[in-house]
């Protein structure tokens, strides 16, 4: 399934087979600024500028709204923990959101909480720094916060810390060398193996992708002369989703060429019709002796020759990593949505959470 915001507010989830609209619901009162799903596919967390995350659970068909003093800019879901988001907050710092029957909060450290401090070059950390966006790694042990200055600070969860305080340097560049245009938008393909770009290029929705083995460009992907402004990959498949200025969201996939010999290799080609020769007994008829013989022989062959298969069991893909994942189906046609909406505020909201520490790394 597919699941985006729009600017009324209203989010929608599609199916991704059939790209047909399952659920819209209106979950924002303004702008719904990121959408994320949870681990095991049934929840949906949403923020907008009307200062609301919106966690929607899609098989119980009920929502939890955590309200804040401020817009959020983002939210993401823990890779791991299906009750627990970061999210950033505007001029404000990010915090962890438990959903339970205690709904807790956790405020993580920013560059202002830690001004008087240096970086690894020695400078000065300003107080106007602020975050804006927050990330989790990818097994949820870490906390990736960027800031308006172009710091990255990495959170230890967990007692995890990043011990080093020196300079980060990239280890790979990647840039588009003949306009110079900024990004957008930027992620990982389902494998790893490439980097994929979306320019911030004015009237022009084009993707780039490079191979990080050899940092080379090795497809650019053009559409239509409307601005990009958000991307992401499918988890599994070869398949990219793009967002437009507009609204329209945008597919690519890779081109599959049909080729049956792969199936039956005496298989032929035909580009034009053909008259059909039926041979010389094709459609004689047989008696009933005959019939019961040739039919008695084509049993037989058919329990020599095929093993049983299985078409009820799905496997998982082989680049998954998530081997404890809940395979029941979700079926979003014959559900329902509940009129009940639980709502939480920041102060209505415990917050006795650990105290993290952040180190602080800028190119």
């Amino acid at each position: 399934m597919l699941a985006g915001g729009c600017s009324d507010g209203y989010c929608i989830v599609w199916d991704f087979q059939s790209m047909s609209i399952v659920r819209k619901v209106k979950c924002h009162e303004g702008h719904i600024t990121s959408v994320s799903w949870s681990r095991n596919g049934y929840c949906v967390l949403s923020c907008g500028d009307d200062d609301k995350c919106v966690y929607w659970d899609l098989k119980k068909g009920t929502r939890k709204v955590i309200e804040f003093n401020c817009p959020v800019l983002t939210a993401q879901m823990h890779p791991k923990n299906n009750s627990m988001f970061v999210a950033s907050l505007y001029q404000e710092s990010p915090v962890i959101v438990e959903l339970g029957d205690v709904i807790r909060h956790f405020s993580l450290p920013t560059n202002s909480d830690i001004s008087s401090e240096t970086n690894g070059g020695g400078d000065k950390l300003n107080s106007s720094n602020k975050t804006v966006i927050c990330r989790y790694d990818k097994k949820g042990k870490r906390i990736l916060t960027g800031t308006s200055q172009g710091y990255l600070n990495i959170i230890g969860l967990d007692s995890l810390e990043a011990n080093d305080e020196k300079l980060r340097n990239s280890e790979l560049l990647f840039a588009e060398t003949v306009n110079k245009n900024n990004w957008n938008q930027c992620c990982f393909s389902q494998v790893g193996e490439y980097i994929i770009g979306g320019s911030a290029k004015l009237a022009s929705h084009e993707i780039y992708i490079w191979d990080i083995r050899t940092t080379r460009l090795v497809q650019t992907l053009q559409g239509p002369y409307e601005t990009l402004i958000d991307l992401a990959q499918h988890p599994v498949q070869p398949v990219i989703v793009s967002l437009d200025e507009q609204g329209a969201v945008h597919t690519w996939t890779t081109r599959h060429k049909e080729d049956w010999l792969n199936w039956d290799p005496g298989f032929t080609e035909i580009h034009d019709n053909i008259v059909y020769e039926e041979k010389e007994d094709e459609f004689d008829v047989l008696s009933d002796e005959e019939n019961n013989n040739s039919q008695n022989n084509s049993i037989q062959t058919d329990n020599c020759d095929n093993e049983e298969i299985d078409v009820i069991t799905v496997d998982k893909p082989e680049n998954s990593d998530s081997p404890d994942e809940d395979e029941e189906f979700l079926d979003l046609y014959h559900s329902e949505i509940k009129e009940e909406v639980d709502v939480y505020t920041v102060e209505n909201i415990r917050n006795d959470g650990p105290v993290y520490k952040s180190n602080t790394y800028k190119k």
